[in-house]
C-alpha cells in the first residue's frame, strides 16, 4: 500500500486579502485619528463620522479575520477495510465468501449455487477478519 503523508490544517489566507487588510487599517487608523482631531477642534459633528468610519474598519478587519478558514492540504490516512460478503444455499448448505459488491444487503436471493443450482442468499455482511498481532518479546 502507498504511504501517504499527513499535514496540520493551517489558516490560509491569501496575500491580497491580507493587503486589503492593511490598508483597511490604516485607513481606520487614520480615520480615528481624523476623529479625535476634530473632537478637540470646532467641528464635532464632523468627529462622529470619522470615529463610526475608523470603527466600522476595524469591525471589517475582524469579520475577515472571523471568515478565514482552516484548509488541509492533504488528507488525513483513512485505513482501508475489507468487507466480505457471505452466502449461503438454503438447499445444499454450501456456504461461500465473497468480496463486497455495491448494492448487497442480507437476504438477498444473488447468484445462483455452483453445487445445486439454487439461489445463494446474502446471510452476513462483514468486515475481513486480521491476523492479531503477537507483541515480540
Amino acid at each position: 500500500m502507498a504511504e501517504q503523508n499527513t499535514q496540520i490544517p493551517s489558516m490560509s489566507m491569501s496575500w491580497t486579502t491580507l493587503a486589503i487588510i492593511v490598508v483597511i487599517g490604516i485607513f481606520s487608523l487614520f480615520s480615528l485619528w481624523m476623529g479625535f482631531q476634530a473632537l478637540s477642534s470646532d467641528k464635532p459633528e464632523q468627529s462622529t463620522y470619522y470615529l463610526l468610519t475608523g470603527t466600522v474598519g476595524f469591525a471589517a478587519i475582524g469579520y475577515m479575520f472571523f471568515r478565514t478558514k482552516a484548509v488541509t492540504t492533504e488528507k488525513s490516512d483513512i485505513p482501508k477495510v475489507d468487507v466480505v460478503t457471505i452466502l449461503e444455499c438454503p438447499s445444499c448448505d454450501l456456504k461461500r465468501v465473497r468480496d463486497f459488491q455495491r448494492g448487497d444487503y442480507i437476504n438477498k436471493d444473488d447468484e445462483p449455487c455452483t453445487r445445486c443450482d439454487g439461489k445463494m442468499v446474502i446471510t452476513g455482511i462483514h468486515r475481513r477478519a486480521e491476523p492479531e498481532k503477537r507483541p515480540r518479546q
